[in-house]
């Protein structure tokens, strides 16, 4: 009997915490970019680049809200950096533009600044409203000069109840579509970087 009534309160201590541990949600949300469909230009074969990107934002997180009374970050994976880094990378060289092994064989600097990569979430008692935000600076730096170009969007979205992570990621993720599309898109970072190299 006693055995029993150890084995029914082990059972129901087990079964309430793996119901809290599953109800949280998790703290991070994934972001997969759209691949670039660019025109592959011979003539850019000339510009050896180094492309850096760096995060300039202030908070590691890409979103918070309040879930079960508490402030709830989340961050995003890969990482802001590293999907600019990519994005960056993959559209350069599919418009024929060299990448760098090492900063000494390039001729050309290409800086990517994320600047903000952030959904802001205003909660209530039946309504939310996510606003995201994703702003990048992209600066050429070669022996002839140098240029500078701001490229981002922002996206929001309102709904009944509570925000949850699907809202957040739908909302940032369009954001962040929409300015990689509008990198894809661009030439004139392609044009300062035959203007400015060497």
């Amino acid at each position: 009997m006693r055995f029993a009534k150890l084995s029914l309160i082990t059972l129901f201590s087990s079964a309430v915490l793996l119901s809290a541990c599953q109800s949280q949600p998790s703290n991070t949300i994934t972001f997969t970019p759209p691949s670039p469909s660019v025109q592959f230009n011979a003539a850019n074969q000339h510009a050896i680049l180094n492309i850096l990107t760096r995060d300039a934002r202030q908070q590691p997180e890409v979103s918070s809200y309040v879930y079960d009374e508490k402030i709830f970050k989340l961050f995003a994976e890969p990482k802001p950096a590293q999907i600019f880094d990519q994005v960056i990378k993959q559209d350069l060289n599919g418009k024929g533009f060299r990448i760098a092994a090492t900063p000494a064989q390039s001729n050309t600097n290409v800086i990517v600044n994320i600047n903000k990569f952030y959904a802001d979430v205003e909660q209530g008692n039946l309504r939310y409203k996510i606003t995201a935000n994703v702003q990048i600076n992209v600066q050429v730096q070669g022996a002839k000069g140098q240029f500078n170009k701001n490229i981002g969007s922002t996206r929001s979205q309102e709904g009944a109840l509570r925000a949850n992570n699907a809202n957040i990621q739908k909302v940032l993720g369009q954001a962040l579509n929409e300015t990689v599309q509008s990198i894809y898109k661009d030439q004139e970072i392609a044009n300062a970087i035959n203007q400015y190299s060497n």
